[in-house]
């Protein structure tokens, strides 16, 4: 899975396609978009791609990285990953700590 960004706003997924089928068969396309705000349904400036081999993915990386693309150099990169643990499970999400000594909301209302 490869992160690419730096995209030009005009640039859309069947230019992405394009540009990345070259490397080998894209098995996914992520492309993502503002949920709100002003800048709701526009294109967020990166997407995702995926390629059915490992090797399709290494010659797309070594190949569009920094390669023009609508007057922007592309950022092209392996998406990000949670780090794994010694045993390779991902981490949990941490438990919030409360204060024991101090009332909650909903005691102070009841009384």
């Amino acid at each position: 899975r490869l992160y690419v960004g730096n995209l030009h706003p005009s640039v859309d997924e069947y230019t992405l396609l394009q540009v990345f089928s070259k490397f080998g068969k894209v098995t996914k396309l992520d492309w993502l978009f503002h949920k709100t705000g002003l800048l709701k349904g526009r294109p967020r400036g990166y997407a995702f791609v995926e390629y059915a081999t490992a090797a399709d993915a290494m010659n797309a990386l070594a190949t569009a990285h920094g390669r023009p693309l609508r007057g922007r150099k592309l950022v092209v990169t392996f998406a990000h990953q949670a780090p794994l643990d010694q045993h390779g499970a991902a981490p949990r999400a941490r438990k919030q700590v409360t204060d024991a000594g101090r009332p909650t909301a909903l005691s102070m209302l009841k009384t």
